[in-house]
Formats: structure tokens, sequence, C-alpha cells
């Protein structure tokens, strides 16, 4: 009998008993030894946080009082958002570098190990048959991946010499750091830069240097965060200050329909099956990069602003295989 179904069947034995159950009788009921009897039950325990207990006074198992209102089944019963999550959570923490941080996590790491990666499947852990990939992924220093975490963690200013891709001219900042973001692949730190004296978010693997500094950060109310980095489209600062219109082929439509660009986009549905697709956004490159993602499938009706860039940006692109 495959390890799922012993762990299955012992399970609905204690759900369903009224009163505890002796060893000998879940021996008997499972035709095996109590060795593996006292497994089964420490794998419940252990590996699937099922709380069991043995009553001493009645010599027998049972299941605890949380177990027995929650009737909580044995084996994988996520749906897509929870298993996308518990992916997504395991697979961020797992990328800390070592360090102090990554001691820190270690007791998150190891719960959702236990959550995810040892519930039993009949065949092989869950594991081996879902993978979570992440193109594009780019690797972060470690030290200077820490020296941002500490600055959050201690409130302290943060001096770092940052590259960006447009510019690629070193510059050095002072920055209060004051929220780490991993998006697309990418981690970002938003973080109220001291020499512009405004909000900037900054991509970790372009920062060269990151030191810490004694001063104390200059922390921004959580409100005020999410109105700067929540309203927009993307990764970038700033409250949305225009909305883009799209145009979906009804083909495209399709698969649009199903995705969230924005939390506050709007959808209408035309009578010949197209998508209009309405994004609030303030910067453009982003944005704009993800429309040229559809290709002939999509066209940008509104602002002229954003329809122009990306008609030139697909007009040079064109223009190479001239």
């Amino acid at each position: 009998m495959a390890r799922y179904e012993r762990v299955a069947e012992i399970y609905d034995l204690l759900a369903n008993a009224s009163e505890p159950i002796a060893l000998e009788t879940l021996c008997s009921a499972l035709n095996a030894s109590s060795a593996t009897v006292k497994r089964l039950v420490r794998f419940l325990r252990e590996q699937l946080l099922v709380s069991v207990e043995f009553d001493r006074e009645q010599r027998g198992y049972t299941l605890g009082k949380a177990a027995h209102e929650t009737r909580r089944p044995v084996g994988p019963t996520y749906d897509s958002r929870e298993l996308s999550a518990l992916l997504t959570a395991y697979d961020l923490l797992d990328q800390i570098p070592p360090g102090l941080f990554r001691k820190e996590t270690a007791e998150a790491r190891s719960r959702l190990k236990q959550l995810l990666y040892r519930r039993p499947t009949g065949r092989g852990e869950l594991k081996d048959r879902v993978r979570l990939l992440m193109p594009h992924n780019r690797r972060i220093d470690e030290h200077r991946f820490q020296a941002v975490l500490t600055s959050l963690v201690t409130e302290k200013r943060l001096k770092i010499t940052y590259r960006s891709r447009t510019r690629d001219a070193a510059q050095t900042r002072v920055v209060s750091p004051q929220r780490l973001t991993f998006y697309r692949s990418n981690w970002y730190v938003a973080a109220l830069c001291h020499v512009r004296r405004d909000l900037r978010v900054f991509a970790l693997d372009r920062i060269v240097t990151a030191d810490l500094t004694p001063i104390p950060a200059h922390m921004l109310a959580p409100k005020v965060l999410d109105a700067r980095l929540s309203s927009g489209y993307g990764i970038f600062e700033g409250e949305a200050d225009a909305t883009a219109v799209l145009k979906f082929t009804p083909s495209s439509a399709r698969w649009v329909a199903d995705e969230e660009w924005h939390p506050q986009q709007r959808q209408e549905r035309l009578d010949d099956g197209s998508l209009l697709l309405h994004i609030p956004y303030r910067h453009i490159t982003e944005l704009s990069m993800e429309i040229q993602r559809y290709g002939a499938e999509v066209e940008v009706l509104s602002p002229p602003t954003l329809r122009l860039a990306v008609a030139n940006s697909l007009t040079q692109a064109a223009a190479q295989y001239a």
C-alpha cells in the first residue's frame, strides 16, 4: 500500500472515531505493525501538522480538538492561488543569500516546506511535480542585498553607488529604504533619495556599492507609500496621472481578459469580441514594453503620447528586419 494511502486511511480512522483508538486496533485496521503505525502518526504530526494526541486514560490515539473542528484532509488540497502563493513564498525565501537573514527565515522556510514540499501525493513529492520558473531572474550580490535588508530592519540610511541602465553612469546617493519588492523575477527597493528629495525605485542588481550609515532613516507612512507605488502600472514610483486605453483583438482578448495588469484596471467587451482595457499609469517605459509583447494583437487608442511611443518603438524594430 502506498504511503499516501496509509496516511489517508489512518487519518480517516481517527477523524471518524468517537473515542480514542488503541494502538492494537489501528494495527489491525491497517494490517500494519505497531512501528509502522507510530511512524504514520509521527508523519501526521510533524509533516502535515495534524494534531494527533495520545489519551493516556483510554490508552488510544485521537485527533486534537482543532483537527476535529477543521476536519483537515490529508494530501494536497490547494487551489491555484494558494499553491502559487506557497511556491512563490518558499522560492523567494530560499533565494535569500547566506547570512543573518538567511538564519532568521530558516523557520519560515521549514514551515513552508512542511506545508508544501512534504505533503504526500501518492507518488513522489509535490516538489517533483510542480515547478516555479522565474525567467530573466537577475543575480543579486549577497552583501548588497543584506545591506538593504539591514537598513530596512534597523531604519538606518544607506549610502549607495547606483548605475542606472538609462545613463550607465555611477552616481552616489544617500537613501532611506522604505520597501523591498520582488517584481517580475527581480528585486527592487523603494527609497527616499536625500539627493533628489523624493521617492525613487532602485533595481538591486544595479547597486554597485551599499554601505550602512548610523543616521536614522526618514520613514514614510504606509499610506503614502501605497499611494506613490501602487496607483500606477508597474514598479516605478509616482501616482498615476494618465489612463491607457488598449484595444485587443478577439483572439488575444480571450487571454487578456484573465490577466491582471493593474488592480484598478477596467475592462469592456465589444460586440465583435475585442476587449478594451483601461490601465492607470504614470511612466510609459514599462507599460510600452508590455504592450509590445502582444504585437499586432493590440492597439493603443489613447493617450496620444503612449500611442506614439509604442508606434515609434515598433517602427524601429521593424526597420531592423527590412
